[in-house]
């Protein structure tokens, strides 16, 4: 497997794929969270063209080495895409992640570059999975892939993720919660895709509603710069005490962290379908998100999640009901977990991947394209030196 090492997702589906029975190696590029039942090799990012170029020669060595049967890239573009579809393994198989064919997801948009790059591992991969149905129509402005696409949603390991009363009890007081205190969670990125000054600008309204209420905003790779603009909001709008920032907690953590939300709130402006809201649904925490098709093909309005247009008003109103009426939390917690169970747990979706993993090595290699690699080569030092 090749992914980035600092993705939870990445490491998870890896130990999820070494635990049916595989030897699994994941090569990456810089830190690498813990990975259980799987190698990791990898490397310093590099700093300098000839770091660069060592980086990449160790990258293919390692993959090499493993003698793999197949290779499995997560994140279908980006360096580590190219180097991927560089190496001479194959069958391949991309998993789309959304950032990788969602323009939307990347504030200044996708550079013809970084377009091409996803288009490359499209059109080198055997096997295109996708987490969301939704996503196929954005994959498809990359090109004729349809027939390679199979959707994969991976979701959650119901061993790890359930409703956690004592460890939530445990963060609560680490955090510093009062009883009190009422806790809506947005679990994603501090960045703007993620419209957190959108749920920031909600919490008058709700505080209206629930004078208890306290938004908690993790801040994994939060981006500095809009992180100093939500801040300012919350000082303008005086909220400082019912807002806070809980810093980037370990991945272990997030079942006690959905346990202790009272709600859990994901409204980006665009996105595939998101492991926080399998997390959340898991855990028995309802959610409201956005009117995203990728999230309304998995979770319906007012039955297993609150659907909202991204509007701080909208926003405000969704979490006020749950906040205000207990049935409704819990008639909403109730079918979120039945319906989390039905269409995405983690073993099953390891299962149907290990038979596309079989239907590929079983398949007639298709031919290669070595103009086309060489191609990326140069593209890639190109994005290299630009990024340096």
């Amino acid at each position: 497997m090749v992914g980035s090492g600092r993705s939870v997702h990445v490491v998870v589906r890896a130990a999820a794929v070494a635990a049916r029975g595989h030897a699994v190696r994941l090569v990456t590029l810089g830190d690498v969270l813990p990975a259980e039942g799987v190698e990791v090799k990898t490397r310093p990012l590099p700093r300098s063209l000839p770091a660069a170029l060592a980086a990449a020669r160790s990258f293919f060595r390692d993959i090499a080495s493993f003698r793999p049967d197949l290779l499995h890239v997560h994140y279908a573009g980006g360096p580590l895409g190219t180097l991927a579809t560089l190496s001479r393994v194959r069958p391949l198989v991309a998993t789309v992640m959304g950032g990788d064919v969602l323009p939307e997801r990347h504030p200044g948009g996708m550079s013809g570059l970084e377009r091409r790059a996803s288009r490359r591992v499209l059109e080198e991969a055997d096997l295109v999975l996708a987490k969301s149905d939704a996503l196929r129509p954005a994959i498809a402005r990359f090109g004729d892939f349809a027939s390679k696409v199979e959707t994969v949603r991976w979701g959650i390991d119901p061993a790890r993720f359930h409703r956690q009363p004592e460890a939530a009890r445990r963060l609560r007081e680490r955090l510093g919660l009062l009883d009190s205190d009422r806790a809506i969670l947005s679990p994603r990125t501090v960045n703007a895709v993620h419209n957190i000054h959108l749920l920031v600008e909600a919490m008058p309204r709700i505080l209206e509603a629930t004078p208890e209420a306290a938004l908690l905003l993790t801040e994994q790779g939060a981006d500095a710069a809009y992180k100093r603009q939500v801040e300012a909001r919350i000082a303008a709008l005086g909220l400082a005490g019912r807002v806070r920032f809980v810093g980037g907690l370990p991945h272990e953590d997030m079942p006690a962290l959905y346990s202790l939300s009272e709600v859990m709130v994901g409204i980006p402006v665009a996105d595939g379908l998101p492991q926080s809201l399998f997390e959340a649904m898991a855990c028995g925490t309802p959610a409201v998100v956005g009117r995203l098709a990728a999230y309304e093909e998995a979770v319906s309005d007012g039955r297993t999640a609150l659907l909202v247009e991204l509007r701080a008003e909208a926003v405000g109103e969704a979490v006020s009901r749950l906040l205000t009426q207990p049935s409704l939390r819990a008639t909403i917690a109730a079918a979120a977990l039945a319906r989390v169970s039905e269409i995405a747990l983690l073993p099953r979706e390891a299962e149907r991947v290990e038979g596309f993993y079989r239907r590929c090595i079983a398949a007639p290699r298709r031919p290669r394209h070595p103009a086309a690699l060489a191609l990326d080569a140069l593209s890639l030092l190109f994005r290299h030196r630009r990024e340096a």
